[in-house]
């Protein structure tokens, strides 16, 4: 009996130790409002770890956000890959008053990257913030 409950815990410590997974904010953070909190939920099929991702907004403002994750080793969805074969697409764009959350399978040791701007400009794909554009209107 006590070696099923020593490998239970073996086990337990060997998959949260896999499972672990870092957010990574801008190096140049100057003004970010947001961090990211990642937790591992549970193993999956086909190797897959389901993550939760939660951020939060520590500023009074209502922020922008892009977020995409990153493997060295393995592949991540394409819908939320840093550097997909599509691009980057607006999907990957969201609004934040205080708390927004995701949750995603990812391979395990994923990296969250993202970049928060404020409510007047948007995040880049290449981790900047850019100026809304002026809409004209015609006559």
């Amino acid at each position: 009996m006590r070696s099923w409950i020593l490998l239970f815990s073996l086990l337990a410590v060997l998959f949260a130790e896999t499972a672990r997974a870092e957010a990574l904010a801008p190096p140049a953070s100057t003004g970010h409002c947001l961090s990211a909190d990642v937790h591992a939920l549970g193993s999956l099929d086909h190797g897959q770890v389901l993550y939760r991702i939660v951020f939060l907004n520590r500023c009074e403002s209502p922020r922008s956000f892009f977020w995409c994750a990153e493997h060295s080793a393995t592949q991540v969805p394409a819908t939320v890959a840093c550097r997909s074969q599509r691009g980057f697409g607006s999907e990957l764009r969201h609004a934040i008053f205080h708390r927004k959350e995701f949750q995603w399978s990812l391979p395990p040791g994923v990296r969250i990257r993202f970049q928060d701007c404020s409510d007047l400009e948007i995040p880049t794909a290449d981790f900047r913030c850019a100026p809304l554009a002026t809409s004209t209107t015609r006559r």
